[in-house]
């Protein structure tokens, strides 16, 4: 009978903690908008093409490579060549700030820029994101829209803007490499 009750307790013990665990796998599940940060993983070739001006346009290319941070997030390393600029390197964090709704884009450039791009999806293929703050002494704002036209392809606008006008836009097409579409 003692055998018998103390196997009874331990069944309802164990059975107790598997609820819990199952209660709290479920609650920690990943987003929906951190999932689709994920198609971001693998190596990319980018196009660049920057409007300066009403005539004035350069161009550029580069590679990107981005990594899954074990469900936090992305981390992306873009290396980019644009005719008459020095190289340029980027390091971003892009992750799901759940408390918030929204998405966070951590920026550290080789010019020394620091920003954290904000925003949220649009729909499942298109993110927007902003930053706001000073640049060589005025207010600036970056406006970047990213859209995914298929799993292999994202086309990306980012707009600068200070003092109410449009200073450049600059157009990316990200076109995932051979190799990297065969680990997917």
């Amino acid at each position: 009978m003692l055998l018998q009750a103390a196997i009874t307790f331990l069944y309802y013990v164990f059975y107790t903690l598997f609820l819990q665990v199952g209660f709290m796998a479920e609650s920690i599940q990943t987003p929906k908008e951190l999932e689709l940060l994920k198609q971001l993983v693998g190596d990319w070739s980018v196009g660049i093409a920057m409007k300066l001006g009403e005539d004035k346009f350069v161009s550029g290319c580069g590679d990107m490579n981005a990594v899954e941070i074990r469900d936090l997030g992305v981390n992306s390393e873009i290396d980019t060549h644009i005719e008459g600029y020095d190289d340029y390197f980027e390091n971003d964090l892009w992750t799901f700030d759940r408390a918030a709704g929204k998405v966070h884009v951590f920026s550290v450039t080789s010019e020394g820029a620091v920003h954290d791009h904000v925003g949220s999806w649009r729909d499942d293929s298109t993110i927007e994101l902003s930053w706001r703050g000073t640049f060589e002494d005025q207010e600036l704002e970056e406006k970047i829209e990213a859209k995914w036209l298929n799993k292999d392809q994202i086309e990306v606008k980012e707009t600068h803007i200070s003092l109410g006008k449009t200073t450049f836009t600059t157009d990316y097409v990200f076109k995932r490499k051979e190799s990297s579409t065969q680990q997917s």
